[in-house]
């Protein structure tokens, strides 16, 4: 079986995860594993520069924009969930979806 530390080392893996370092959502070992390997491995570490300065670029010219009127109820009506079981054999993926329907009576 495959352990975090050794996963993370394939310049694939490390790419694949640079935005969930950039936003913190990695847990503390991982984040190490990946900042060593970014340290040692000047492809990925060009690589992460150019996608740090797209996420400030984003951040920069869409951080004052306002939610599109109607957007997180839509989000909420099309909500995803996927799983995988630990050795990734398995993905369960569950899509709740609500429609609106409008019926109009006449007597």
């Amino acid at each position: 079986m495959t352990t975090d530390h050794e996963h993370a080392t394939s310049c694939d893996d490390v790419l694949s995860h640079v935005f969930e370092f950039l936003d913190h959502e990695t847990d503390d070992a991982r984040r190490a594993v990946i900042a060593e390997h970014l340290e040692d491995c000047s492809p990925c570490l060009r690589q992460f520069g150019i996608e740090q300065e797209f996420k400030a670029l984003v951040r920069r010219r869409c951080g004052g924009d306002p939610t599109p009127l109607g957007l997180r109820d839509r989000i909420k009506l099309q909500l995803t969930t996927v799983s995988f079981d630990e050795d990734g054999t398995h993905v369960s993926v569950e899509q709740v979806s609500t429609e609106v329907v409008r019926v109009d009576l006449e007597d």
